[in-house]
């Protein structure tokens, strides 16, 4: 079992006891520190170089945001933890592996470190062969597209269409094929024939039976199933 080294900041000590409580169930923690406030967060996270942080983002000088910015280099796994539901998008476009709300809840936290856990285990740093260049087929030419620049990929037929850097490609290749070679962290199927990028959601509205719309930053609309739901919270860290 890979051992995790936690840092708990959050400014409230019945908070950090709570999930104190919970992580201390499991034998491959190891709690290295606790901090109250954004500065010594960063400074203890300097020092004591955890693998995973649980940070609350209200907190009495800066805001968990702010801890982010000062970061320099590799940075821990980050699963935020607040009394506010408002944040989640925001939480993803800086890259948070998780999203838990308070009051906490004890399959949650586990969830949250599981998903560290398997990230540490499977998926390695953020610049593994999934963090390279897209590489399309498309009229005859070898296209490589940076991630960072796509919005959403639509399954057409036998095709995908790649939206990014407000133009499109085709390319002949499965849906499926694509997502395979995508960041996990970063792309999400909402749909049987979508996938988005997940910072470049603005916000979510509910639709018809279940359904949800995902307006992306650019202004595109598009429909979330209800299959897919689920698989979006999670990425959240809350209930549709």
């Amino acid at each position: 079992m890979t051992v995790l080294r936690v840092l708990l900041v959050d400014d409230e000590p019945l908070a950090r006891a709570a999930l104190r409580a919970i992580l201390e169930d499991d034998a491959g923690i190891e709690m290295v520190g606790e901090s109250a406030c954004a500065v010594d967060a960063v400074r203890a996270i300097q020092t004591l170089a955890p693998d995973l942080v649980f940070l609350d983002i209200a907190l009495p000088d800066h805001d968990g945001f702010w801890v982010l910015a000062q970061l320099e280099g590799e940075r821990p796994t980050i699963v935020f933890v607040t009394a506010h539901s408002d944040q989640a998008v925001r939480a993803f476009e800086v890259r948070a592996l998780d999203y838990v709300t308070k009051p906490l809840r004890r399959h949650r936290v586990v969830e949250a470190v599981t998903r560290a856990r398997e990230r540490a285990n499977l998926m390695g740093p953020l610049d593994d062969a999934k963090s390279g260049p897209l590489t399309l087929k498309s009229n005859g030419r070898l296209r490589l597209i940076d991630p960072e620049t796509i919005d959403w990929i639509a399954a057409d037929d036998d095709h995908v269409v790649v939206h990014a850097n407000g133009g499109h490609w085709r390319a002949r290749e499965t849906l499926h094929s694509v997502e395979r070679r995508l960041d996990p962290r970063r792309f999400v199927r909402i749909h049987r024939s979508t996938v988005v990028r997940l910072n470049r959601v603005r916000e979510l509205q509910p639709w018809f039976h279940g359904d949800y719309v995902a307006i992306l930053h650019s202004g595109a609309k598009l429909r979330v199933s209800r299959t897919y739901r689920e698989r979006v919270a999670r990425f959240l860290g809350r209930e549709l």
